[in-house]
């Protein structure tokens, strides 16, 4: 039956493709440029902004890359995508990145929650919630999917699932951008997209724009709220940028604290016509910016007013359960709070008051519409801000306002805290363009919002043109050897990056040497990433020294690859370093979520040996290490219990098996592929396990795991395709 729907899909695909290719028109590049560019345009769009979308192209062409100009009614993505294979083929005029123009196929890509940074939604939802958004289905070409169907209600959305034997790491051949106007009542969407592009003409006439002004801003929760996390990303920028550190230019720093409320602040800052780059941390959604929480205060009126706040945003809803009088009772004793406060929790004035500063805590779309932002660029570090695939969105209202903002990266569904997003930023003040930006950090979910060729004046500090250089010379390794001595460390880091793809022998070596010797964060940082990610058995010895680096993105990154690795000769490290950094918020807070990857025992063993002859004044530190052994101890002993009972619901043993794709730990492993081989089990259940395993990519036992995979044998097609996926993943296919 699955080969029957496949096979319905593949000639329904065939079809929509011959039907796409017979409906475009296709205008190719006027000048001669080392490299090209290729513009999607539906027809309707182009017929309704034609002379804005022209004078786009001809400013891409102006900037140094010769255009295709592909307009159509297209029918699916496919046709797309063979398009742009073939123009990046092309020896004599390689196509390094394109940009989609108003209703433009959107590939929903499922069976790929590993490529995002921390997507991980039940498939059986909604498909249009359960599948991500990703032009990754265009941009790199060595991904492998098969087509499931077009979506009845949504004619752009196409799903895709990914292949079972597709390469397992993104690594884009192209850039790519979306150019999709905010679709508003009252509001003429190709008045939008015609003014957005004849700003992006506007801005591209300014070549002497040198990136010297930037703002960088965080919200309440973000990463802790770990001050020596906020600290040390502002010490890589210096390092990354140091010509925003000189007189002349401007750097500033905004915490969600540092006002009450920073809505306002923010406005104020994003709107400064000079400003070229707005960082973005924070919490967010498809239309919302999450900047602040309740007012923070020791004094005992506000810890009134917020419990008070508190009740008045639950009650009401609990009351509409279960009836007001038991609302007010159940919260009254659980929280030991006087009656009367519950009793005021229904005032239909205060609620309405609450209502009205709600509105002061957070960045909305109809606030960022009356703006004229001025950051030419903004980085949204956020869940959902980039959801193009909405009506609404929170980046497109920054690009479709008036101002000076022409180009966003954002996600179009939830993104991970614990990630790098400044990697090679410093780049962009090289002149590097923002899409390039994105193919080298973007995760499955991660797009250019707006033109991805946009880019600032070199600042002088490179010698060479960065964006040639990351087409004409991508993957060629004399090139970027010659590289890693260049003073900039960006360019350093990019070259590491570009011999790993070029398979250089004996970068594991290099990687390492480099870790030891470089006195720059970013490119130690990314030393330790390739390492870790590409080469996890070598990367042991790396870790046990990186755990206490100087830069606390290296600690906290290095404290997700030890528990990911998993190998027991990294304890002493380990336990070393929440010993001697259990202060540090973000730090101790992936430590203790790593407890799982060892033994407790062992754990406990190596804490008392380092508490030997150890003069301690205070045991905080200490028992907040022992509590979180137990803990995780605890929860993978509840898990085994659940697993071992039979005749459960599907749901509890889902739950129980797929938390371990966070915390892929090797104490679970062999339960897992107890029940992946089990023929006595639901097959629903056994699928979880072999899904699970495939999330022990980096674990030190994934050469055992994927052996005793290669052993089950089953004719259902559902477990061998997931034991496919999961056989790949861990032998990390290319």
């Amino acid at each position: 039956m699955m080969n029957r729907t496949r096979n319905i899909a593949s000639v329904v695909l065939m079809l929509l493709v011959s039907l796409g290719m017979a409906a475009q028109t296709i205008t190719k590049p006027s000048v001669k440029t080392p490299t090209s560019f290729a513009v999607f345009v539906d027809q309707l769009s182009y017929e309704k902004a034609r002379t804005a979308i022209d004078a786009y192209r001809q400013s891409v062409e102006a900037d140094g890359l010769g255009t295709y100009l592909v307009v159509g009614d297209f029918k699916s993505p496919e046709s797309i995508r063979e398009l742009l294979v073939k123009y990046h083929a092309d020896k004599k005029q390689p196509l390094e990145g394109c940009v989609f123009i108003g209703d433009i196929p959107i590939p929903m890509i499922r069976d790929a929650q590993y490529l995002t940074s921390a997507f991980k939604m039940n498939q059986k939802a909604d498909w249009k919630e359960s599948s991500v958004p990703s032009d990754r289905f265009y941009d790199d070409f060595s991904l492998k999917f098969d087509f499931i169907r077009q979506d009845a209600d949504r004619p752009l959305y196409f799903y895709y699932s990914l292949r079972a034997d597709s390469k397992t790491r993104l690594s884009p051949d192209i850039y790519s951008g979306r150019i999709k106007p905010v679709e508003i009542e009252g509001v003429d969407k190709y008045r939008l997209l015609s003014d957005y592009l004849m700003k992006v003409v506007r801005e591209k006439q300014d070549t002497d724009n040198v990136l010297d002004r930037l703002s960088m801003a965080r919200g309440h929760g973000y990463n802790s709220e770990d001050k020596l996390a906020w600290a040390a990303e502002q010490l890589a920028l210096r390092e990354q940028m140091p010509r925003l550190f000189r007189s002349g230019s401007t750097v500033k720093f905004f915490d969600y604290d540092d006002l009450f409320p920073m809505k306002n602040i923010l406005l104020n800052e994003v709107q400064d016509p000079a400003l070229d780059v707005m960082l973005f941390h924070h919490h967010g959604s498809s239309e919302t910016e999450y900047i602040n929480g309740l007012p923070e205060g020791s004094s005992l009126s506000v810890s009134i007013e917020n419990i008070k706040f508190y009740l008045r945003a639950k009650l009401p809803s609990r009351a509409r359960e279960v009836g007001r009088e038991q609302a007010i009772k159940e919260y009254s004793e659980r929280l030991g709070v006087p009656r009367q406060w519950c009793e005021k929790a229904f005032d239909s004035l205060k609620l309405v008051q609450d209502s009205l500063f709600n509105e002061t805590l957070d960045i909305h779309t109809y606030d960022v519409r009356k703006l004229r932002p001025g950051a030419r660029f903004i980085l949204f570090d956020a869940c959902f801000n980039g959801s193009f695939h909405q009506k609404d969105y929170l980046a497109g209202a920054y690009l479709f306002a008036p101002g000076h903002t022409v180009a966003a990266v954002a996600g179009t569904v939830n993104a991970l805290q614990d990630k790098w997003p400044d990697e090679f930023v410093g780049l962009l003040a090289a002149g590097m363009r923002v899409g390039q930006f994105n193919r080298f950090t973007g995760y499955l979910e991660s797009h250019v919002i707006g033109d991805p060729t946009f880019h600032f004046k070199n600042d002088g500090a490179l010698a060479f043109d960065i964006n040639k250089a990351l087409t004409v010379h991508d993957r060629d390794a004399a090139f970027w050897r010659k590289q890693l001595s260049c003073r900039l460390p960006d360019v350093e880091a990019m070259a590491l990056r570009q011999l790993l793809y070029a398979g250089e022998k004996g970068l594991p070596e290099l990687l390492r040497r480099t870790y030891l010797a470089s006195d720059n964060f970013v490119v130690r940082m990314e030393a330790v990433k390739l390492l870790s990610q590409n080469y996890p058995e070598l990367a042991v010895a790396t870790l046990k020294e990186s755990l206490d680096d100087s830069y606390e993105l290296v600690r906290r990154l290095s404290a997700e690859y030890v528990e990911r690795i998993a190998d027991p000769a990294l304890i002493p490290a380990f336990v070393g370093a929440f010993l001697n950094r259990g202060h540090e918020k973000r730090l101790s807070f992936r430590l203790s979520g790593a407890m799982m990857a060892f033994d407790s025992g062992a754990l406990q063993r190596e804490l008392d040996r380092q508490l030997e002859g150890r003069i301690v004044y205070s045991d905080t530190i200490i028992n907040e290490i022992r509590q979180a052994i137990r803990v995780s101890q605890t929860r993978m002993n509840a898990d085994l219990k659940e697993l071992a009972a039979p005749g459960q619901k599907s749901s509890v043993y889902r739950n129980a098996i797929y938390g371990y794709r966070n915390h892929p730990t090797p104490l679970m492993a062999d339960e897992f592929l107890r029940i992946a081989a089990d023929k006595a089990r639901p097959m629903e259940v056994r699928l979880y396990a072999v899904h699970t395993l495939g999330w022990y990519d980096l674990c030190y036992r994934r050469a055992d795991i994927a052996r005793s995979l290669r052993q089950i044998k089953t004719d259902d097609k559902a477990l061998a395709e997931e034991l496919s996926r999961s056989v790949n993943r861990l032998e990390h296919g290319e």
